[in-house]
């Protein structure tokens, strides 16, 4: 049996996943090499199959988490014109890592910009944001990797004059 600390908690959570890809890949290669959503779906409602616990089984439940699903989608989806520019478009509401860390919720764009805290909380989750995308284009090519990381970089400088303005 594993051990109570982090490490023996961690090599059971690498086990299970690893056991979770495994059967995804495994359905993957019954079918061409394609996986299917309806196909997870109908192998996971097996109570013994390993990813029945990533789902939401009570039909009134999952509807409701569709429908909050829904709910951001279509916030998302809400779109303003910068004054400033009038031909660029962007979202009108905004999540902030720290509001997800607390229950969730969207922020007015405008808001946010308006509010040192806010923006600098905006700038850093765009900081990380970049960063899963480098990890992800890492897979396709180099050159790409390149440019994500000027626009990183850009966004650090962006960060610390910021910074410098809001201890000023």
């Amino acid at each position: 049996m594993f051990g109570t600390g982090k490490a023996g908690i961690f090599t059971q959570q690498e086990k299970v996943m690893k056991e979770e890809r495994k059967f995804l890949e495994n359905m993957a290669l019954r079918n061409g090499g394609l996986l299917l959503v309806d196909d997870v779906l109908a192998a996971a409602k097996d109570k013994k199959c390993v990813l029945h616990r990533h789902f939401e089984w009570d039909d009134t439940e999952a509807a409701n988490q569709y429908r909050r699903e829904q709910a951001r989608g279509m916030i998302q989806k809400c779109k303003i014109i910068i004054t400033e520019s009038p031909d660029i478009s962007i979202r009108a509401f905004v999540s902030l890592s720290d509001d997800q860390k607390n229950g969730g919720g969207y922020r007015m764009t405008a808001t946010v910009l308006g509010d040192d805290d806010m923006k600098a909380q905006l700038l850093h989750d765009i900081q990380i944001t970049i960063g899963r995308w480098k990890h992800k284009l890492y897979l396709l090519d180099v050159e790409t990797v390149a440019i994500i990381k000027r626009l990183e970089q850009a966004i650090s400088k962006k960060t610390t004059i910021n910074e410098i303005h809001t201890a000023v």
